[in-house]
């Protein structure tokens, strides 16, 4: 009897628990499933591409390592356990990952990140001002003037440097000041809240996102 009362008197804090819970379960099912078919997705492009064709993105990405990643990513696709113990002082400043499950493009990351060829930007904007242009000067070798560049940047204060809208303005500005180069900025899928990319000639580019086009984009993917 006492459990029938008590039953009747929560039933309606039950009632309006489910109301307000039911949309965020949805919710939850609509984006598990989405990453669900992401997964399935990329393991099967993978599944698809050779080791050889692995090899050519990281030798196209970095020209001026091919020897050195040829070496690092091939260890890795025929022998984890050995690329783990080869390159484990490395890898003590990548522990983000879980180095047991490494994917591709995260070794991809790894070897270029390592190098100083890739730059990292919050998806909210730069640190520092200008600092895209200082690694793509720097580390590189891009020459140019940012005429566009230097046109947006006018007027932008700190705050709205840092506001999630303007780096993607940004990003496809620096893409407009490279065209002249015949370059352009390609994005590595990382599933993170920020950009990872560098910049590659424009054949490279399509070669790369033609086949590859789930694990790497351009500026014409990023969206406000």
């Amino acid at each position: 009897m006492k459990k029938r009362i008590f039953d009747i008197i929560t039933f309606p804090f039950y009632f309006i628990y489910q109301l307000i819970s039911f949309p965020f379960e949805i919710a939850k099912i609509i984006i598990d499933d989405k990453i669900g078919k992401r997964r399935y997705n990329d393991s099967k492009l993978l599944g698809m591409i050779s080791d050889e064709e692995l090899i050519d993105i990281g030798i196209i990405l970095f020209p001026g390592f091919k020897k050195d990643f040829r070496t690092f990513f091939s260890t890795f696709l025929k022998d984890k356990k050995t690329f783990l113990t080869e390159n484990e002082e490395l890898l003590e400043y990548y522990d983000n990952f879980e180095l047991d499950t490494l994917k591709p493009i995260e070794v991809i990351y790894i070897f270029g990140d390592s190098k100083g060829k890739l730059c990292m930007t919050d998806w909210r904007g730069e640190e520092n001002e200008r600092e895209i242009e200082h690694f793509l000067e720097d580390k590189l070798g891009i020459k140019t003037d940012w005429k566009n560049v230097n046109e947006i940047r006018k007027g932008v204060n700190e705050k709205s440097q840092r506001d999630g809208e303007n780096i993607i303005s940004l990003l496809k500005t620096i893409d407009k000041d490279l065209e002249p180069l015949n370059k352009k900025l390609i994005f590595l899928y990382l599933d993170w809240d920020a950009y990872v990319y560098t910049v590659i000639d424009k054949i490279s580019f399509k070669t790369i996102t033609d086949k590859f086009g789930t694990l790497f984009h351009g500026t014409e993917k990023l969206k406000k």
